[in-house]
């Protein structure tokens, strides 16, 4: 029962490492094309209110796709890997 916790513990670390790091490189994408579409607007306030106003439900989209791919879809993988073996 030890080994399954230590290894669950590892498995739930990694997966936040992946989920921090995906995070972190969609909502830099986002904000990229939110800061052409500033300019394509013809800038109309300031960019990084603009930005800000804009990028945060984009954030939060983000977040949520991502707890459904990094979290649940490799969690369910392995329950079903470990239930059609055993």
């Amino acid at each position: 029962m030890f080994a399954f916790v230590r290894l669950a513990l590892m498995f739930l670390v990694v997966l936040t490492l992946i989920y921090v790091c995906m995070y972190f490189y969609l909502r830099e994408g986002a904000k990229m094309r939110l800061e052409r579409d500033w300019l394509h607007a013809g800038q109309p306030d300031e960019r990084e209110d603009w930005i800000d106003a804009r990028l945060e439900p984009k954030a939060q989209n983000i977040r949520r796709w991502l707890v459904g791919l990094v979290y649940v879809l490799p969690s369910v993988a392995v329950t079903v890997f470990v239930y059609l073996t055993n």
